[in-house]
């Protein structure tokens, strides 16, 4: 029985996924594209000069002193529109990266739990946060929680496991 309902669970993430992308490909001939990156640095260069200071980086939540620093490659002390549009597409796709490397740490825990024996896999909660995973619900016995917990370490990418397992009584 439980391996019926992963499979329908299964099928259903896979055909959102194929949905969505979909869905995302289809460009019509009259559309504009505008470059989100560019955008940004067209409204941070208030003095119109084509080059972002320090100060005029640092409006934007990731141009600290650091991050700054890091993104002016010729170190000429401000930010072409090159520098600037490399740096943030470098970020902001680390950081898409992250979420999807915690997507597929809770899905695969989340298989490995519906998989396992005597486990109602709903009942358990399962976060991730940069490979630390959350084990939260209610499980009929002790070594419910035992295994779980077992079940998400051994899975690739995780870093560390807080477990709120709660056996009911």
């Amino acid at each position: 029985m439980n391996r019926i309902v992963f499979m329908k669970q299964l099928l259903a993430i896979a055909t959102l996924t194929v949905s969505t992308v979909s869905l995302q490909a289809q460009a019509r001939p009259g559309d504009v594209t505008v470059n989100p990156q560019l955008e940004a640095f067209k409204k941070l260069d208030t003095n119109k000069d084509g080059v972002l200071s320090v100060k005029e980086a640092g409006k934007d939540s990731l141009f600290n002193t650091t991050h700054f620093a890091k993104a002016d490659l010729d170190k000429s002390g401000t930010l072409d529109e090159q520098e600037f549009m490399d740096y943030k597409s470098a970020e902001q796709n680390k950081e898409v990266e992250r979420i999807a490397d915690d997507s597929v740490i809770t899905a695969s825990i989340k298989a490995a739990i519906v998989k396992e024996e005597g486990f109602k896999g709903l009942q358990i909660s399962v976060e991730t946060h940069r490979g630390v995973v959350l084990l939260s619900g209610f499980v009929d016995a002790p070594s419910q929680v035992a295994t779980a917990e077992r079940l998400a370490k051994a899975t690739t990418g995780v870093r560390s496991v807080k477990n709120s397992l709660i056996v009911k009584r």
